[in-house]
């Protein structure tokens, strides 16, 4: 079956719901992402069993930002987990990177090591304010050649940045905040899922659009039946 290149944010208030969202629609996406409040909450060992049952990718969004040391120090007690993908913050510098690449080697784990540019929640007036550059395309473009000068697997960036990156194309690029359907939120560079797709991620970050839905594999049925001839698809 054909799947839709897509990890679903399990972001729900508790994992009795997140589990459900894993058992409905475990059989239409490619992976789940696990974050700060699904993976710090009760039960949160039961819901990466079931993601892992599912036969789905576990993506583990903890961003990771620290000394190497401390960082490598993480990885190696995920180990247990050895999570599909695993995420950390570009601007953590070359030695974190390299320190999570060492420990993933030595673990033995088959986990892909994703930097993160610039969160979509952030514009050009605050990258400004963070990192003195307000065009957020040549920011995002200097982390990226950091992060593929150290080897690491792939980058977390925006739909608007995906363009820009094409020469990366070794580089697996998931672009969150996506949206299926027009609605308001409170990221500020969204793109629609299939667009990001076309423009080259290689797969996209679906959330709070469809795990909050009443009927959320209705939805996702009725997105691929207005999607269904574009490149959307795992083979």
């Amino acid at each position: 079956m054909k799947k839709l290149k897509s990890f679903i944010a399990l972001d729900l208030k508790s994992n009795t719901q997140n589990i459900t969202i894993v058992k409905k629609l475990h059989r239409h996406v490619y992976g789940f992402k696990v974050g700060y409040r699904s993976f710090y909450n009760n039960r949160s060992s039961e819901l990466i069993s079931e993601i892992k049952k599912s036969k789905c990718k576990l993506f583990l969004d903890l961003k990771l930002h620290d000394i190497p040391n401390t960082v490598k120090g993480a990885i190696d007690s995920l180990s247990n987990i050895n999570p599909d993908f695993l995420t950390l913050h570009i601007s953590g510098g070359k030695e974190m990177m390299k320190a999570a690449l060492n420990s993933i080697k030595k673990n033995k784990l088959k986990t892909k090591i994703l930097g993160v540019t610039l969160l979509t929640s952030l514009d050009g007036k605050d990258s400004e304010k963070i990192y003195k550059e307000r065009n957020t395309k040549k920011l995002v473009k200097k982390f990226t050649e950091i992060a593929n000068n150290v080897n690491i697997h792939g980058l977390i960036c925006s739909g608007d940045d995906l363009k820009v990156l094409g020469k990366f194309n070794k580089l697996i690029k998931i672009t969150p905040g996506v949206k299926m359907f027009a609605r308001n939120d409170d990221q500020k560079r969204v793109t629609f899922a299939h667009n990001a797709l076309q423009d080259g991620a290689s797969f996209v970050v679906i959330g709070r659009e469809l795990i909050e839905s009443k009927k959320p594999l209705d939805l996702l049925k009725k997105y691929g039946e207005q999607n269904k001839n574009k490149n959307l698809w795992t083979k």
